[in-house]
């Protein structure tokens, strides 16, 4: 092993001992990768001196982390120590197909093992679960997509490749690592001026009802309690890596009430002769007397009416007709 293949190894995937100082490089060509927390695995095909521009998308909150393998070709195994991989944050420019020299801070370099798969995770969570192991090679620091795109290059460390270099392809696979998590979005809205509400999932209250609740996968119990709105409760299902949106119109405590009655029917409320209405009428919580006249005939009903509950009244007349296994004889016609 030389000099420079020694001094590769010898980094590991340790951050750069340059305190996160600035690399300039160039690269041949550059392939955008978009990690999404459904995106299926992508497979590229990369070179000797190529890089993926990897950018995440606004879902990267159920990425733990990203895994990428390389599969190099047969042909560059006999050549131990020939090729070092790199990955970077912060590059500047971004990521672009067009663009081909960079400047971007170091995360982790070593060289390409001599195998035939390489498999680096990188971690985006601080509990990722992640473990290093003979095929698998796992970044030491965690990577915060919300700072940016970061950078995957292949590049030679040392003399002596084969005469085909240029047109060996190394197969990269990349692909997210998700979390056992999903998420759910309250959308509350409430009539007249903001009245406070205290908002429980599964009994845990929720302190900021506008951010996204990070949720394990299954049916969730929501209640939403008010003095001045009325009662809500809901159960809903939180899907892996999916977010659950929830819309809810809370409506006031006011009580109403609902008359059905044909067409002729009077009424009285307390007494005092009021129409019939089709609609849901509002009234103040107390106790109220409903009479109904068709005709002579005349019936009253006294109903207390409490806040924040609905009420319907239904008058109807009633004809019942059956049938009659048998029907005796009057006594009278008896024999």
């Amino acid at each position: 092993m030389n000099t420079r293949a020694l001094l590769l190894a010898s980094l590991l995937v340790y951050p750069a001992v340059s305190a996160y100082t600035a690399d300039s490089f160039r690269v041949r060509s550059l392939v955008p990768v978009s990690i999404q927390a459904h995106s299926e695995t992508q497979t590229i095909e990369m070179g000797y001196n190529d890089a993926l521009g990897i950018a995440f998308e606004d879902d990267a909150v159920f990425i733990r982390g990203v895994e990428i393998e390389i599969k190099p070709p047969q042909a560059i195994l006999e050549y131990r120590n020939s090729l070092a991989w790199g990955l970077y944050s912060a590059p500047s420019p971004q990521p672009d197909p067009s663009v081909i020299d960079y400047k971007a801070v170091q995360l982790a370099l070593n060289t390409l093992p001599s195998r035939l798969s390489f498999i680096l995770q990188i971690p985006l969570k601080q509990n990722h679960g992640f473990k290093a192991g003979p095929y698998a090679t796992v970044l030491q620091s965690i990577v915060d997509p919300a700072k940016g795109p970061v950078l995957f290059r292949l590049f030679p460390v040392m003399k002596g490749l084969p005469d085909n270099i240029e047109t060996l392809r190394f197969v990269c696979r990349i692909k997210p690592l998700l979390t056992d998590e999903g998420g759910a979005l309250l959308d509350i809205t409430r009539p007249g001026e903001q009245q406070p509400i205290s908002v429980r999932v599964d009994e845990t209250l929720v302190q900021n009802t506008r951010e996204m609740l990070i949720l394990k996968p299954g049916s969730h119990h929501l209640s939403i309690v008010s003095e001045e709105y009325r009662d809500e409760v809901r159960v809903f299902t939180v899907e892996s890596a999916r977010v659950t949106e929830l819309k809810i119109e809370l409506k006031d405590t006011i009580p109403r009430i609902l008359v059905t009655a044909p067409e002729n029917a009077r009424m009285k409320v307390n007494g005092q002769e009021t129409e019939v209405r089709r609609e849901p009428f509002p009234v103040d919580p107390g106790t109220y007397t409903f009479s109904f006249a068709l005709g002579d005939w005349e019936i009253s009903r006294q109903l207390t009416v409490e806040k924040g509950r609905d009420y319907a009244i239904n008058l109807k007349l009633d004809l019942e007709i059956s049938e009659s296994p048998e029907i005796s004889d009057s006594p009278e016609k008896k024999e």
